[in-house]
């Protein structure tokens, strides 16, 4: 039997509501903790787990069969770059191998025992080089280390020996490079890790964070001694005020968290913002409340508290498969890419990175930020309708 609500809570101001989650949040030492520490927590140990904001010195061993002046200046070649760092040297390709299956190395350069002689006889040399894509970050660094080390080793090797020929350097050049091929990385020149994967993961594990925070208030309005409607009466009966009151303070909460973590990209990982700064606060407004009434309705339409957390983190958790940060969506099968599109993390990410690495405008930003908002009409639509059965059953059984 619900206690009823007595005339003068249910004509409280529209802000009622508003200051009992605050009530509510410093109660609750679980609600405190998930609101203000763990965002924290994840912002700053992000910063500091991708400090280095490179991958750089990957280690590698070599194995030189060859064993000759030329094998020798090719492994020079590779040790300057950035990227590699030729940390063993191997007799044979077993030992090697033992070394990267330890996990002392994650690559592999294997020189054959004919490469001098290949190359002195204008023959196509042969290089092999093993990365371990297990690590895939780690791998592409390698590959892209290797190719830019061989190219430009086996390019200065068959340059000296035309110039010897009596070629001059500029022709011999030309020779070598019939194509003048001029590549520009584009939005992350640096191929720094913070502006991408610190800049994606913590907002997608802030999309938890909201959640599970305003499922736990719900369920304690759903399952305490005034229930769902009972919280209703104190807004005046009102779904929208509810629906304010409930998510507005942890709205606000989340909103510094993101500002926090703007603030250490931006001052010092020096993350450009490229596109509207008030643009971006507007995406992260409608992020916010968009996963906050999807939380919402999940915790009013199922029927028990271990379904409500278990449907929230199973609904948010996948984001970190599905939003595309790690795997290009359009590659990925219509159910993940439908699942990845109704979750509101997708679209800020997306609308977040326009802003500030892309600089794609502002209408770009706009389909972004109007996903966001269609996906939190549709929740805050199912909260009516719920609330109205809610109602509906109340009256049937008065």
């Amino acid at each position: 039997m619900k206690t009823p609500i007595t005339k003068t809570q249910a004509q409280n101001s529209f802000f009622f509501g508003f200051w009992r989650e605050w009530k509510i949040i410093g109660r609750s030492k679980p609600l405190f903790a998930s609101v203000f520490l763990y965002p924290l927590i994840v912002i700053f140990g992000m910063m500091y787990m991708f400090n280095a904001e490179v991958i750089n010195r990957v280690p590698i061993t070599v194995v030189d069969l060859d064993n000759t002046s030329t094998s020798r200046s090719l492994i020079q070649h590779v040790s300057a770059s950035p990227s590699i760092s030729v940390a063993m040297r191997n007799d044979n390709l077993s030992d090697a191998k033992t070394a990267l299956l330890k996990g002392d190395i994650f690559g592999i350069l294997l020189i054959p025992n004919d490469f001098e002689k290949r190359m002195l006889g204008n023959l196509q040399p042969e290089i092999t080089g093993f990365s371990n894509l297990q690590y895939m970050a780690l791998g592409n660094v390698l590959k892209v280390g290797f190719t830019q080390a061989f190219g430009s080793s086996l390019m200065a090797m068959q340059a000296e020996r035309l110039t010897t020929q009596g070629v001059t350097a500029q022709l011999a050049m030309k020779e070598l490079s019939p194509v003048a091929a001029d590549m520009h990385p584009v939005f992350n020149p640096t191929l720094n890790y913070v502006y991408t994967l610190v800049n994606g993961i913590v907002p997608t594990i802030l999309q938890i964070i909201v959640m599970l925070s305003i499922a736990y208030t719900t369920v304690q309005d759903k399952y305490g001694q005034l229930g769902v409607l009972g919280i209703l009466r104190m807004n005046n009966n009102s779904v929208f005020q509810f629906v304010v009151n409930k998510i507005a303070p942890y709205t606000l909460i989340f909103l510094m968290s993101l500002f926090t973590l703007d603030i250490g990209l931006m001052f010092f990982f020096q993350l450009p913002l490229r596109g509207s700064l008030l643009w971006e606060i507007l995406a992260s407004f409608t992020f916010i409340t968009s996963a906050s009434l999807c939380a919402i309705v999940l915790t009013l339409w199922l029927p028990q508290r271990s379904l409500n957390y278990g449907s929230v983190s199973i609904f948010a958790s996948p984001a970190f498969g599905f939003t595309g940060l790690f795997y290009p969506r359009m590659s990925m099968d219509l159910f993940a890419q439908i699942w990845g599109s109704i979750l509101p993390i997708t679209w800020y990410i997306e609308a977040r990175l326009d802003q500030t690495l892309r600089d794609a405008g502002l209408l770009t930003s706009l389909k972004s930020i109007i996903a966001m908002m269609l996906i939190g009409i549709v929740a805050y639509g199912l909260i009516v309708l719920r609330v109205a059965l809610l109602k509906k059953a109340e009256a049937k059984h008065a």
